[in-house]
């Protein structure tokens, strides 16, 4: 009779492999083979200090080969598939965003709140005609008022 074993992660009972010594504790199929990496990676992360300076050195030069615009512009052009869906999913997203309330959900009406003494936090606000969600973030900024007293224009004149 073969023997069987319990996938850690698919949780399936299955013929354990005759290949392999000790117990296994994963099955073949791509999914557990992925999770099986994945602890397995977690596990080295957490344990080797080595393994874990090797990895953020890697990454690192990885990242610097690959600056993230140009790494998402390439993307975007090798995956035109991805690129039609999530436009798709904008297009639902916008839609669900104008039909659930006005712009008053939308937009923060009292873009200019006080703070503090002299202290102001100004959110710009600008109508998109094109219909495109455009991020705007807070800029936090201090007003100074300047009085000068009327300029002397005889004083100046000769």
């Amino acid at each position: 009779m073969q023997k069987t074993f319990i996938c850690k992660h698919c949780k399936r009972e299955k013929p354990a492999n005759p290949r392999l010594k000790g117990n296994q504790e994963y099955c073949g199929d791509i999914k557990c083979q992925r999770a099986r990496k994945a602890a397995w990676q977690r596990k080295k992360m957490a344990g080797d200090g080595d393994y874990r300076a090797n990895k953020k050195e890697s990454n690192k030069q990885w990242r610097k080969s690959r600056p993230a615009h140009q790494y998402q512009r390439q993307y975007r052009q090798g995956h035109p598939d991805y690129v039609k869906k999530n436009r798709e999913q904008q297009r639902i997203r916008n839609k669900k965003r104008s039909t659930l309330v006005s712009a008053e959900k939308i937009v923060k009406l009292d873009a200019l709140t006080n703070i503090g003494s002299n202290t102001y936090i100004m959110t710009p606000y600008k109508e998109n005609a094109s219909g495109k969600i455009v991020k705007l973030d807070t800029l936090l900024v201090q007003l100074v008022s300047i009085q000068q007293d009327k300029p002397n224009l005889s004083a100046a004149c000769p």
